[in-house]
This record gives C-alpha cells, sequence and structure tokens, in this order.
C-alpha cells in the first residue's frame, strides 16, 4: 500500500513541477554519435517510465527524448493506457520535442499531440489537448501557415474589408487559397486545420462541370474538414482572377480594397468604385460579379463599367434606378453619363503565385 502511495506521489510531484516549467520544457539533448536505438531499445525505455527507481525513469525519459521521432509512435501506443506516471513523462518528452524548434521533430510531436486528444485516456487527452492549446497561436500556426505556403498555397488575412499577408505568431481572420500551385493535395489539408483563427479557405473550381479544380483536393477530404472545422467557411473561385475585394457595409457591387499587381490594379480600378457591368452584363452585387468572372479564363479580355465619383451622388443614382418616372429616368441617364468609367482589364489565374 505504501508504494502505491509513493509511486502516486512521485507522480504528482513530477506533474506539478512539469506544470510549473510547462512555459520552458527541457532542452532537447545535443546529438551523440551512438547508434540509432532499434525498436526493443525503444520499447525497454518505454517501460522504464515507470520503473521503480527514479534515475531509471529519469534516464528512460533522456533517451527517448533523444531517439527522436522514431519513438513517436511507441509513446502514442503506451500512452493510451499507462500508468499517470508514465503519461507525465510521455506527454514531457513530446512537449520537449515540439518546443525545440526543429521540424524533424515538431511534426512528429504534433501528430501525437493530435492524436492523444483524441485517446480514451483522460489524463493523457486533457494533457495533449492543453499543448495544443497553449501553442495553438504560435508554434502550431505557424508552422501551418509556412507548410501551407511551401505546398503552393498562400494566406491572406481578411482585415476588415481588404487583405494583407499574414505573419508568424498573429491569430486573425485568414483566407487561405488553393488554387493551381498547390502541392499538397488532401493530405495537405491537415495544414488548414491547424489554423487556430476563424478561416475562410478558397478552392479551384469549374461552376460547369461542378468539379473542383484544386490539385489532389476531393469533395470528400473538403466535407471532413468541414466537420472537423465547424467554423470554417468553404468558397470556390473559378480559374479567373480580378484581384478586388467588397465593400460591403454599402448596397450594389462596391469596390473596398484592389490587390497589388493584380489585373484591378493595372486597370486601375479604385477602392469605392461601383461596378455596374461587366463584360456587357450588369452586376447587381459581388456575388454577382464572382459568377460572372468564374465563366472567364486566365489571360481573357474584358471590358469593366464602374461609377466613380461621389458616394452621395452615387446612392443617389442607385435610388433613382427603382424610380420609373420619365424624369427620373432622364436624370439618371445623365448622372450615370457624369459618372461611369469603362475600363479593360486582362484577368490572370486565380490562386497562382
Amino acid at each position: 500500500m505504501r508504494s502505491i502511495f509513493f509511486s502516486w506521489l512521485s507522480c504528482f510531484a513530477f506533474s506539478t513541477m512539469e506544470a510549473a516549467r510547462c512555459d520552458e520544457p527541457p532542452a532537447v539533448p545535443k546529438a551523440a554519435a551512438t547508434p540509432k536505438p532499434s525498436a526493443d531499445d525503444i520499447e525497454r525505455w518505454v517501460q522504464d517510465l515507470n520503473a521503480p527507481e527514479f534515475a531509471k525513469r529519469e534516464e528512460a525519459t533522456r533517451r527517448l527524448i533523444a531517439a527522436g521521432a522514431v519513438a513517436a509512435e511507441p509513446l502514442v501506443k503506451a500512452a493510451q493506457s499507462s500508468s499517470l506516471e508514465t503519461t507525465c513523462r510521455i506527454n514531457t518528452i513530446l512537449r520537449t520535442w515540439y518546443t525545440s524548434g526543429k521540424d524533424e521533430l515538431i511534426e512528429p510531436a504534433e501528430v501525437a499531440f493530435e492524436q492523444l486528444k483524441e485517446s480514451k485516456n483522460r489524463h493523457i487527452a486533457s494533457r495533449a489537448d492543453a499543448t495544443l492549446e497553449q501553442f495553438a497561436s504560435t508554434i502550431r500556426q505557424d508552422r501551418a501557415l509556412a507548410e501551407i505556403n511551401k505546398l503552393g498555397g498562400s494566406v491572406k488575412e481578411l482585415a476588415g474589408n481588404g487583405l494583407r499577408a499574414i505573419g508568424p505568431g498573429e491569430s486573425k481572420q485568414l483566407m487561405v487559397i488553393l488554387g493551381r500551385d498547390w502541392r499538397g493535395g488532401d493530405d495537405g489539408l491537415k495544414y488548414v486545420r491547424r489554423l487556430s483563427s476563424d478561416t475562410a479557405l478558397y478552392l479551384l473550381h469549374n461552376r460547369v462541370t461542378e468539379k473542383l479544380l484544386t490539385p489532389g483536393v476531393t469533395p470528400e477530404a473538403v466535407e471532413q474538414l468541414r466537420r472537423d472545422m465547424p467554423r470554417l467557411r468553404v468558397a470556390y473561385r473559378g480559374p479567373a482572377f480580378l484581384g478586388i475585394s467588397p465593400q460591403s457595409r454599402l448596397p450594389g457591387c462596391y469596390v473596398g480594397e484592389v490587390s497589388p499587381d493584380s489585373p484591378a490594379a493595372k486597370a486601375k480600378l479604385r477602392s469605392g468604385d461601383v461596378v455596374t457591368k461587366f463584360d456587357g452584363k450588369p452586376v447587381a452585387d459581388f456575388e454577382e460579379l464572382v459568377l460572372l468572372i468564374q465563366d472567364k479564363q486566365p489571360g481573357d479580355k474584358t471590358k469593366i463599367e464602374v461609377l466613380r465619383g461621389d458616394e452621395e451622388e452615387i446612392l443617389f443614382w442607385q435610388r433613382l434606378q427603382a424610380v420609373k418616372e420619365p424624369a427620373a429616368k432622364e436624370q439618371l441617364e445623365k448622372l450615370h453619363k457624369r459618372l461611369a468609367v469603362e475600363v479593360e482589364v486582362t484577368l490572370a489565374e486565380w490562386g497562382s503565385k
């Protein structure tokens, strides 16, 4: 009975000390010129995490930290039904990898925490969840952003009506764009899943065939992502790109911001312009403009009509459209002639670097 008590007391003390130093996990030992540990070595060290001797438990912890990613799977397996002492030490090993700054250790640690978060062992599940939450807007998000960009996607911050590139350590509303350059396929969507912020996912889509055009991404994977991220907003875009964001506080298709170096910027479209026609077709709102752009291809040239002038004049023009009297129609035509500007744009490829 006393041995059970002292074992519990030892793990309690270990857990308390670990929690107190959670912001400073142990450093990863420097790689020594030792042979790669065998599966038997790792199995023995995992068992020693619950050894009666404190020195043996400490030595096993150090060896497993030094073993690196090869020990990840055995640690996850052992944590599912192990003693409190063992799960405490497994959590410490994984946290040490996760905060090491080394990609070869961070990725297996993150995957392990994701698996353990779903464990039936409530102790290790709560610890895994707490660790992922603690580093949600730092290590977890920063790596996800870097991997999405590395795999050919891009991430922008939804800042008010406009967009800007998102940087490390920032927690914002994000717009993830996966276009023709995407090389991550379905598997790469795990990095979208790791983003801590409200996220909008934009995918390349053919409106006629209703097929996804983002390489390697399947509808099934997108639906699974929706289930995993209830707040995720999924939107689809055609292959052509104009480069404006909406100004949603006003009626009609107001231009909020114009992306630098975009077709819209090259055509001299401005924030505050109101798009009234695209390729000769009337435009009632931003969503209608998006649908019209989806019917185009990169490289297509088209004309866009906008109203450009004082906001009050534009609002007055919009109100006159609902008046059917001849005098109003005449006034509407005069105002339109004074405010209307037509520009020609050459559409670019959406989602391309």
